[in-house]
């Protein structure tokens, strides 16, 4: 699957999930401890907005910024997230878009490869929001595994773990494990939730 066709699937996804969310499940657990399902939409939504601002040049502090706003979701939490599902495509759709280099907290890396690490981004939470709210996430394989190939490298150099972003394993993955549970196991994420 090409980068950009993840991207938009990825996306289609997101807005989907939202769109499921029950009125009365906003409030509740997400297996990011951290986040309840309202501030992990938000967090789908801010985070469009930072890798916009990766891509476009925006300095890392004001990009922070944004990360810290809280209510991103805003009494529309499907039009928002659409919003920011359109407004990435077209960042990333323009001329030499996927060409340039850019500054992330990790270091600067080529946009091709801020593409993928949003689209992964995106997959992990996909499952962390479906799990969240009790429905299938209706991830495509070709996405989990995309997302899987980016992260392994980072992960057995402990890179992304060292920024806390994600857990270590708390086992042995099992034998037999789909390519969703190589990717949860990978990121620490427990199965099942709650």
């Amino acid at each position: 699957m090409d980068a950009l066709d993840a991207l938009d699937a990825v996306g289609e996804s997101n807005v989907q999930l939202v769109r499921q969310v029950g009125s009365d499940q906003w409030d509740g657990a997400t297996p990011c401890t951290e986040w309840n399902v309202r501030s992990l939409v938000g967090h789908l939504i801010t985070g469009r907005h930072v890798y916009r601002g990766f891509l476009e040049g925006v300095p890392v502090a004001e990009l922070r910024l944004i990360l810290q706003q809280r209510g991103a979701a805003g009494d529309d939490p499907v039009a928002a997230c659409d919003s920011a599902v359109r407004s990435i495509r077209a960042a990333f759709a323009q001329p030499g878009a996927l060409e340039r280099t850019v500054h992330h907290t990790i270091g600067d890396m080529p946009s091709r490869q801020l593409l993928v690490q949003l689209v992964a981004d995106c997959v992990v939470h996909s499952w962390d929001l479906a799990t969240a709210i009790g429905v299938d996430p209706g991830l495509d394989e070709q996405l989990i595994e995309l997302s899987y190939e980016f992260y392994l490298p980072l992960m057995q150099k402990d890179a992304v773990y060292a920024y806390g972003w994600f857990k270590p394993p708390a086992s042995p993955l099992p034998e037999g494990a789909t390519a969703l549970e190589r990717l949860l196991h990978l990121l620490g994420r427990c199965q099942p939730f709650r």
